[in-house]
């Protein structure tokens, strides 16, 4: 008995080190999406604050629909003990959060050493990579995992132990940290009323106004379209939300997990009467349903492209977790299975077999996502260095807008609060002294080499992006690439940056394409024209692509590169469609409060010497604009356009919170207007952006 407890000690432990290690691995001191806004936009606007009630104001603002106040307080305070901002870290303090809050449950379900086996399926359930796309952005995880810490010592300090002013502290940083914290006050308060502690009830009640006060307080609650018309999509989505413990893949699993999981309840509520029994868990269990039932409300417009996303997921696992420990309590803790090893024995595997094919099932899955997500963080990256062109491609959606905060990490940066090198090492290739390496030639079937080269139009942008392609048997750990650069009869020699190789830990090395990017910086490419190829590095040997590839340079632009008029639509109703032409998106650049748009204008049919060209901004909110787009006047350069202009010549035609402007090509040739769309959007900000 003594050993399959130990065992089942080392089994947690093990599981703890490896899922925390595996997990961090993708940890990265960059943001994404909802970061920006929240740690450095949030951070400049308090930095340049110049009272206390200005900057309190800006704690306790509100994101989105929910405040974050309690990952501010966070965020500020290591940033003044370190004066840094670090999102890495806060990945950590956000799992950390989410540790602990196993603590409350191993109290809370009454599990003990000397049985703790029972108590392992609850960080087997927890700890699902079900959920492990919340790590991809730091905001999520450091609000989604202190909610679950604070909900869970909330309800177990208030109801179980019976506190008073340890719960509201946790109140307090529960309801700030996102937006389900607010239930947290009319639960307790029924939960102390079936108690009968009218004392601590009325101290609740007075505390739970002051922080609804504070909350509410100019709070923007949106539309939300509720009408008797959702419930046949509320039956439909509530179960699968309810089954997301079944994590990314067949939506049916979900929602026959999501079925039982009903019917779970149901028994334990009118055939065990738990809520007499185990008032706590039921409170924390009815937390994470109408929390379900919120968020399948306020998302119904998604339809079911969410139902399966990691910031949802993360409540089915604390249902499930929560229907564990009622079972162990009402079923489990009676079992005299001290009297029987074969009894504890089959348990003890089937927690083992059961729970890590679950994790495996989830595991391989997960790793998918993290190559799709290593993909686009290194695309976040290179768009904020370089400024190339897939920032601009229209994914039907706008999800991710970078440089709205570009500059707000700039200004960081000037401060020493962020770290760029890292951020460039990630993505741009990096000087290779080859004196130790022998440099030969690839076999005459060549498996990699350059695809595409961009950037060359924009002279300000410091930077060029190739696109290669390497087929092969390999694994990503072995795999080296690098370019060489020939400008000027000298060459230069460059390491490629890697995918991260973790994502590939348990695959045997098999015949695969790989497609990569990177960038290089566009000092190392002469005037007079460079030439860049693609080598692999392997035992020493730099094995070469006898192909190289011409580099098209724009460093010698001549001055008569003037911004070009700017000018509001008129008589837009007799434009016309032109579906035949394809006009081309070669390179889009900003810097400050100055915008460098080229295209490639090749394709354009019915036009002739005398047809004039326009780009239009048309926002998606209204207000729309055209600038003029003028031809390079260069012989390699024929059908190239470019239109460049300053923030100050199109900020009249920006609207409150308007940034985003969808592309069109207006060709104007004797008088007939055509337009042609472009797949792309464009992004504006200033120092000063509109609010």
């Amino acid at each position: 008995m003594r050993l399959v407890n130990l065992f089942s000690i080392i089994a947690f432990l093990l599981f703890i080190v490896a899922y925390c290690y595996d997990a961090s691995l993708n940890f990265q001191n960059f943001p994404i999406s909802d970061d920006y806004e929240a740690f450095f936009d949030f951070n400049n606007k308090y930095l340049s604050a110049s009272t206390t009630w200005e900057k309190l104001k800006l704690v306790f603002s509100q994101h989105n629909e929910h405040r974050i106040a309690t990952l501010r307080v966070i965020n500020l305070c290591y940033f003044y003990i370190f004066n840094k901002i670090d999102l890495q870290v806060f990945r950590f303090i956000g799992l950390g959060f989410y540790l602990s809050s196993m603590v409350f449950l191993y109290f809370e379900g009454g599990f003990n050493r000397k049985r703790f086996y029972f108590f392992l399926p609850v960080p087997i359930l927890m700890l699902s990579f079900a959920f492990a796309e919340i790590y991809l952005l730091a905001m999520e995880s450091l609000s989604h995992f202190p909610m679950i810490f604070f909900t869970v010592g909330t309800i177990y300090l208030a109801i179980n132990k019976r506190q008073t002013i340890l719960p509201l502290v946790f109140l307090f940083f529960g309801v700030f940290s996102n937006g389900n914290g607010i239930l947290l006050m009319p639960l307790v308060f029924v939960g102390l009323l079936i108690q009968k502690e009218y004392r601590r009830l009325a101290i609740w009640s007075l505390a739970s106004v002051v922080i609804s006060v504070v909350y509410f307080i100019d709070y923007e609650s949106g539309k939300i379209g509720v009408s008797l018309g959702i419930l046949p999509y509320l039956f439909k989505v509530y179960p699968i939300y309810l089954g997301g413990i079944g994590g990314f893949g067949s939506i049916k699993v979900n929602l026959i997990l999501g079925i039982f999981a009903i019917l779970w309840i149901v028994y334990f509520v009118f055939f065990k009467n738990i809520v007499k029994r185990e008032l706590s868990l039921s409170l924390m269990l009815v937390f994470y349903l109408l929390t379900f039932l919120i968020i399948s409300v306020k998302r119904n417009e998604y339809g079911e492209q969410l139902l399966q996303r990691g910031a949802y997921l993360i409540n089915s696992i604390l249902v499930f977790t929560l229907l564990y420990i009622i079972y162990f309590k009402q079923i489990l803790k009676a079992w005299k299975i001290e009297n029987s090893f074969k009894k504890v024995g089959l348990f003890f595997s089937v927690i083992i077999l059961g729970g890590f094919g679950y994790q495996i099932k989830n595991y391989r899955t997960w790793i998918e996502m993290l190559k799709y997500d290593e993909m686009e963080t290194r695309h976040d990256q290179m768009m904020y260095l370089g400024n190339t062109i897939e920032l601009y491609q229209d994914k039907n959606r706008i999800y991710n807008i970078p440089l709205v905060s570009n500059h707000r990490i700039v200004d960081l940066e000037k401060r020493g609060a962020f770290d760029l090198e890292k951020i460039k090492r990630n993505v741009v290739s990096m000087p290779l002294d080859i004196r130790k390496f022998s440099v030969v030639k690839a076999s005459k079937k060549e498996t990699f080499g350059i695809l595409k080269i961009e950037g060359f139009d924009i002279k300000e942008n410091p930077y060029i992006k190739i696109k290669g392609l390497y087929k092969g048997y390999f694994e990503p750990a072995d795999l080296e690439l690098g370019i060489a650069v020939e400008s000027d009869a000298k060459r230069h020699y460059f390491r490629i940056p890697r995918l991260r190789s973790h994502l590939n830990f348990f695959e045997k090395p098999r015949f695969q394409t790989l497609n990569f990017d990177f960038l290089l910086l566009k000092e190392y490419l002469s005037i007079k024209g460079s030439k860049v190829t693609v080598f692999e590095i392997k035992n020493s040997q730099l094995i070469f692509n006898s192909k190289w590839s011409v580099v098209r340079n724009s460093i010698d632009y001549d001055d008569y590169q003037a911004n070009t008029r700017v000018m509001p639509i008129e008589n837009s109703n007799k434009f016309k469609i032109d579906t035949v032409s394809k006009p081309i998106l070669e390179e889009a650049f900003s810097l400050d409060n100055f915008h460098e748009i080229v295209l490639n204008l090749r394709s354009i049919k019915n036009t002739n010497k005398s047809s004039k060209f326009y780009l239009i901004f048309h926002g998606l909110e209204g207000g729309s604009f055209l600038s003029v787009l003028k031809p390079f006047d260069t012989e390699n350069q024929k059908g190239v356009f470019y239109t460049k202009f300053e923030y100050e010549q199109v900020e009249k035609y920006l609207r409150k919170k308007n940034s985003v402007f969808k592309l069109d090509l207006l060709v104007n040739t004797d008088g007939k207007m055509t337009v042609s769309h472009l797949k792309s959007v464009y992004y504006f900000y200033t120092k000063n952006k509109p609010e």
